[in-house]
């Protein structure tokens, strides 16, 4: 990538000297412990399926995080939109029941109801298509992954940011049962359980469910209604079924269930034309606080079946199964003018997608080769109906559409050891994917596209726990059909270019992964907001790139840190846009990309204080800092949209019973209260700038108790 002056390359070099800096203050922190046997306080070992097998993250030629399931639940991390401060380059946003997650600057930037998501999320291997799903509940989790950078080798399509996997708890072979009940501000109230053992000698079970309810954070001021609130059900069952010590059969099913209102628009700059056009309306600016004449109420329910096959047909080669069924529906009405005049009202917007998927995947090894070869069917049935009352025109329907998706695959991924520390890995992916339309009710479209998606990769141990690695790959998401006429956009293509290094020291008590990427972008979706209620999609060329740095360090059995590290530089290569704010024709070269900071930081503290007494085993208190440098929101840098640099806080406090017996947990997030905006965009036909500010300071208490 060609920069612009010296300067830019001076600031790089800033960067990534603050990243080794970093990396050698953590080498350096302490021998003050070297007397004590670094066994007792060493990192264990993280083993992921990130690359569609068991490994160790040490060992992927890749950057990926884990996050454990005991993690999640000591930090308090529910979904997506508290993850993104535990992982370097994960950003996250939202809409209503829409998620916005970037990965090194390359995500969802508008709740078009027909972009499909950059970042591909999966739970327990069964693909989530749509950004509406990534806002889901995960509970009873084992763990999360985040691979950051294009997956188009082994996850295909819509994986152009990477790749977020949600993956259970699995069922146990003793019997073990525990509930888990919680009070928040706002009036808030969770209560969860789950049990789990066996059925039989060759048969287990676990079941796992929940409600969790909680008043909304932004205020309806001419009606005192709460919205952008929890009110949730949701339950899980899983049975193992082990008819050999060769062949394990996973089957599971969840569903969740909410009625909470949460669409909304908030306004950032006056709404001049309803001024104009409904003289004597109220409205305000203030954050988390709206005026509305219409309904606000949602209504989603979603349903995630599926059944996973491990055979171990040798010692040396095993095949692996995934069949999954999901059924998504949204309903959702709100005042879109934020008003509590008759100007815009969306009126149950309607989205549904049903989605079949199934993948086979048979691997082994032999002395020096690992190889993975697969294949993968996806089909889909998607659609939107977006009704709008309105002012000036009366009932409308701003989009209607319906999409069938068919989508199938095959693919291989191989790692040769060419010596004892140096091999190479190669991938290679064949996509084939066909679409259909039908807009307002005509069979509009359709088109087919097939890809060869290839990744080229080295890797050298420097030494039994150093190794680099240097890797080429190419990414690819889904065009589609516009909401707002009968065209279609292009899909994205990704070739990006990482470096890395993963390193464990002090006896395995420090582990430092860092990595260097480029990426250069071609039509790129750029989804913009246009009147009176509908979107378009843009193609855009871009280029971005960046260096994270993750260190996990155990000072000794009671004190333990974690320190990420994010730096990016984003910006369009070619993109002309037609601004409505302005009613000009807008060449953005050179223009970062939306919720591309150009660096973050989150530091994390745990003390463990031993009890060892007849109740308490010991008290351990966390703390977590996470800085956003300032970034931009809509493609123009608007003041109204631009949200400056900010500062977030967390701080809890648990209890642990003797034999994990029972666990009771203190939390403050967001200490300092700090408003920052989930999304921002200029929306003609108000002639003011809407968006959603993030929640407040929460706060709250639980109690788990095992049987």
């Amino acid at each position: 990538m060609m920069y612009k002056s010296t300067l830019e390359v001076e600031k790089y070099k800033s960067r990534f000297s603050v990243m080794a800096s970093t990396a050698v203050l953590a080498a350096v922190l302490t021998p003050v412990t070297e007397h004590v046997s670094a066994a007792d306080f060493m990192i264990e070992e993280v083993v992921v399926t990130a690359t569609k097998r068991e490994q160790s993250i040490q060992d992927i030629p890749a950057s990926v995080s884990q996050v454990s399931g005991s993690d999640l639940e000591a930090r308090g991390i529910g979904d997506i939109e508290n993850l993104s401060a535990q992982i370097p380059n994960l950003q996250f946003g939202k809409l209503g029941d829409t998620a916005f997650i970037t990965i090194r600057g390359i995500g969802t930037t508008v709740d078009s109801g027909v972009a499909e998501p950059a970042v591909a999320s999966y739970v327990d291997g069964v693909f989530l298509p749509r950004a509406t799903m990534s806002a889901l509940r995960q509970v009873d989790l084992d763990r999360v992954e985040v691979l950051r950078g294009p997956q188009g080798t082994l996850y295909g399509r819509n994986a152009t940011g990477g790749s977020i996997s949600f993956v259970s708890r699995a069922p146990t072979e003793e019997f073990e049962a525990g509930i888990r009940v919680g009070l928040k501000d706002r009036d808030g109230y969770a209560v969860s359980g789950f049990a789990s053992g066996p059925l039989s000698d060759k048969v287990l079970y676990r079941v796992s469910l929940g409600q969790e309810s909680q008043d909304g954070y932004v205020d309806v001021v001419n009606t005192g209604q709460d919205i952008v609130e929890t009110d949730v059900k949701y339950g899980r069952v899983a049975l193992q079924i082990n008819p050999s010590d060769e062949l394990m059969i996973d089957l599971s099913a969840q569903h969740e269930a909410s009625d909470a209102a949460v669409g909304l628009q908030q306004l950032l700059s006056p709404a001049v034309l309803v001024d104009f056009f409904a003289p004597g309306n109220n409205q305000t600016l203030k954050p988390n606080k709206t005026y509305g004449d219409g309904d606000f109420s949602g209504d989603a329910e979603t349903t995630i079946v599926s059944a996973r096959v491990n055979w171990d047909i040798s010692d040396s080669v095993s095949l692996r199964s995934v069949t999954g069924y999901v059924d998504h529906d949204i309903v959702a009405s709100f005042d879109a003018d934020a008003t509590d005049a008759f100007y815009s009202d969306l009126i149950d917007s309607a989205r549904s997608s049903e989605s079949f998927s199934q993948e086979f995947n048979l691997y082994g090894e032999t002395e020096k080769l690992s190889w993975l070869l697969g294949a993968y069917y996806f089909q889909e049935t998607f659609s939107l109906v977006l009704p709008v009352d309105l002012l000036l025109a009366g009932s409308v329907i701003a989009g209607d559409l319906k999409e069938e998706t068919e989508s199938y695959a095959f693919f291989t991924d191989l790692t040769y050891s060419l010596t004892d520390r140096l091999r190479v890995n190669a991938g290679l992916r064949y996509n084939v994917e066909e679409k259909e339309f039908e807009f307002f009710g005509v069979n509009d479209s359709e088109f087919e596209t097939d890809d060869l998606l290839p990744k080229l990769g080295l890797q050298y141990d420097l030494t039994n726990d150093i190794n680099i690695y240097a890797h080429w790959q190419q990414g690819i998401k889904s065009g589609g059909h516009q909401l707002s006429s009968s065209d279609l956009f292009k899909g994205e293509e990704l070739d990006a270019y990482e470096v890395g290094v993963k390193s464990q020291a002090m006896d395995g008590r420090l582990t430092v992964n860092a990595a260097a990427f480029y990426y250069d972008y071609t039509d790129l979706q750029a989804t913009a907001t246009i009147p009176p209620a509908t979107t378009l999609v843009e193609n855009a060329d871009a280029e971005v790139m960046g260096a994270e740095l993750e260190v996990v360090y155990n000072l000794n059995e009671a004190l333990s840190f974690n320190v990420g590290l994010s730096f990016l530089d984003s910006e369009y290569s070619d993109f002309t846009y037609n601004d409505l704010y302005s009613s000009q024709t807008l060449d953005l070269e050179g223009e970062e990309l939306i919720r591309a900071p150009a660096y973050t930081a989150s530091v994390g503290a745990e003390w463990v204080i031993p009890v060892d007494g007849d109740v308490l085993d010991d008290i351990r208190l966390r703390a977590e800092i996470y800085h956003s440098d300032d970034y931009k929101l809509a493609f123009v840098d608007y003041d109204e949209t631009h949200q400056s640099s900010y500062t977030t806080a967390n701080a809890s406090i648990v209890f642990n019973g003797v034999s994990e017996q029972f666990q009771v947990r203190a939390y403050v997030n967001n200490i300092t209260d700090e408003l920052y905006l989930n999304n921002g965009s200029y929306l003609a036909s108000l002639g003011g700038f809407i968006g959603q500010y993030s929640e407040p300071r929460t706060y709250g208490v639980s109690l788990a108790y095992n049987f």
